[in-house]
C-alpha cells in the first residue's frame, strides 16, 4: 500500500469536507502517513500553501517513504510544478485523486475509455514546462523534424490519443443509442437511481431486484465506500400483476466533480435523460445531506435531466431520528437494508409509473398478440371467450390505454 501525505489548506475550516476527502484517499487504497492543515489568509500564487507549511512538509519528508502528497484543493499546473520541484515527490490534487479512483474501479471498456480521456485532458495543460526533459530537442520518429522540442512531441502524442479515445467513445455511444431504441420498443419505463456517492443506490437496486424475485447473479456490487461502482447497470424488474420496468444504477456524484469527468461520462450519464422517473437517493445520516441534494440537482442540470419526475429517497434512516418507513408526497424515508421497508418504495414506484384505469376491452381473435401483451403487462381481473373474440376486464396504465384505446369499450369510474 502506497504511503501519502494529505494537505488541507483553505481560507475557512470545512470539517465535513475534510472527512469526506480522507475517505476518498482511503478509497484509492492509500495509507495516510500524516495530515497537514493550514488556515490561509490568502492563497499563495506559486505554491498555494505558505512557505512555513512548505518547510514543515519538507522536514517531514526526510524521515518518510512517501509516494504522493495529496492536496484537498484543485491546484494549477504552475502550483503542481513548483511543489514537485520543492518536495521531489509527485503532487496530486483533488481532481487527480478522483480520476485515480475511477481509473482503479473501471471495469467496462466504456468506463476505462472515459477515464483515460479525462486523465489525458487533465494532463495536457501540465505538460508546459513540467519537466526539463521535455525541453530537449527531439530526433526522428513521431516528430515532424529534428528541430521540434520533446514537449511538442509529447503534446501531439497526447492529442492524438485523445482523438483516438474520443472516436471509440462515439462508437460506444452509438451502440448505447441502438440499445436504448430496442428498450423503447418494449415499452418498458426506465427508472434511474441518482445521487451522491455512497448514499445507497446499489443497495436499493439489489433490494428491489430480490424483493421482486430477480436472479441472485443479477445483483450489483454494494460496498460502504465512495465510488464503489462506476459502470451503469440496468436490470429488468418484474412487479406483481404483470407490470415491469427497467431500473438503472448510475455513477455517484460528489462535490467539485472534475469537469473532465463530467464531460467524459456525459454519454453514459445522458441515459438518465431518457428516464421516466428518477430516484434520488440521499444519505439521511449525513449532516450535509441537503448540500448533497443540491450537488445532485446541479449535476442533473448540467446533463439536462433536472426536469424529469423525481422521488427523493432518504436512506439510512436507521442511523437518524427520522420515523421510517414513511411516505410524504414525493419524499420517502426508509432503510434500504430492511426488505420490508423496500415495500414502500416499490409501492410508490408502481403508483407513479402505472397509474391505472379499470376498463373493459374486446379483442378480436385476430389480435391475439395484444392479448398476450396484456397478460404480461396488465392486471387482468376476468376474461370471457366469445364467438368473435375475448372480452376482458382489467387494470391498465396510461401508456397501454393510449396504445389500445380503440379496443376499449368501457372505462369504469375511479
Amino acid at each position: 500500500m502506497e504511503k501519502v501525505f494529505v494537505v488541507f489548506a483553505d481560507t475557512e475550516k470545512k470539517e465535513e469536507e475534510e472527512l469526506e476527502f480522507l475517505e476518498l484517499v482511503k478509497a484509492c487504497d492509500f495509507q495516510i502517513e500524516a495530515i497537514f492543515s493550514q488556515l490561509l489568509k490568502s492563497i499563495t500564487l506559486k505554491t498555494y500553501i505558505g512557505s512555513g507549511k512548505c518547510l514543515e512538509i519538507q522536514e517531514a519528508l526526510q524521515d518518510s517513504d512517501i509516494s504522493y502528497i495529496i492536496f484537498h484543493q484543485d491546484l494549477t499546473p504552475l502550483q503542481i510544478r513548483n511543489l514537485e520541484a520543492l518536495f521531489h515527490v509527485p503532487v496530486m490534487d483533488r481532481s487527480e485523486l478522483i480520476l485515480a479512483i475511477f481509473s482503479r474501479r473501471a471495469k467496462s471498456p466504456a468506463a476505462k475509455l472515459q477515464i483515460e480521456s479525462a486523465q489525458l485532458k487533465k494532463m495536457l495543460p501540465r505538460l508546459i514546462g513540467s519537466n526539463t526533459q521535455l525541453s530537449r530537442q527531439g530526433g526522428s520518429g513521431f516528430n515532424k523534424g529534428s528541430g521540434e522540442k520533446q514537449l511538442e512531441l509529447d503534446r501531439r502524442r497526447i492529442k492524438s490519443r485523445i482523438s483516438e479515445v474520443d472516436r471509440e467513445l462515439k462508437k460506444l455511444a452509438t451502440q448505447r443509442k441502438t440499445q436504448r431504441k430496442a428498450r423503447e420498443k418494449n415499452a418498458l419505463p426506465l427508472v434511474a437511481l441518482v445521487g451522491y456517492t455512497n448514499a445507497g443506490k446499489s443497495t436499493i437496486l439489489n433490494r428491489v431486484l430480490t424483493h421482486c424475485k430477480g436472479k441472485e447473479e443479477k445483483k450489483v456490487l454494494e460496498k460502504d465506500m465512495l465510488f464503489a461502482t462506476l459502470d451503469t447497470s440496468i436490470r429488468q424488474i418484474q412487479l406483481p400483476h404483470g407490470h415491469s420496468f427497467l431500473l438503472s444504477d448510475t455513477v455517484g456524484f460528489i462535490s467539485h466533480l472534475p469537469h473532465e469527468l463530467i464531460k467524459a461520462f456525459h454519454s453514459t450519464l445522458e441515459e438518465v435523460r431518457y428516464a421516466d422517473l428518477l430516484l434520488q437517493v440521499v444519505d439521511a445520516s449525513s449532516k450535509q445531506h441537503n448540500q448533497h441534494i443540491d450537488i445532485t440537482m446541479d449535476t442533473l442540470r448540467q446533463i439536462g435531466a433536472a426536469d424529469i419526475p423525481m422521488l427523493i429517497i432518504y436512506n439510512k434512516c436507521d442511523k437518524t431520528s427520522y420515523t421510517h418507513p414513511q411516505i410524504q408526497n414525493h419524499h420517502l424515508y426508509l432503510c434500504a437494508k430492511d426488505d420490508k421497508e423496500v415495500d414502500y418504495l416499490i409501492q410508490k414506484i408502481t403508483e407513479t409509473l402505472f397509474p391505472e384505469k379499470k376498463v373493459e376491452m374486446f379483442l378480436p381473435y385476430t389480435q391475439y398478440n395484444i392479448y398476450s401483451y396484456l397478460k404480461e403487462h396488465a392486471h387482468i381481473l376476468k376474461e370471457k371467450q366469445e364467438e368473435e373474440g375475448i372480452s376482458i376486464c382489467l387494470y391498465i396504465n396510461d401508456r397501454i390505454y393510449k396504445k389500445y384505446k380503440d379496443f376499449i369499450q368501457k372505462v369504469f369510474p375511479e
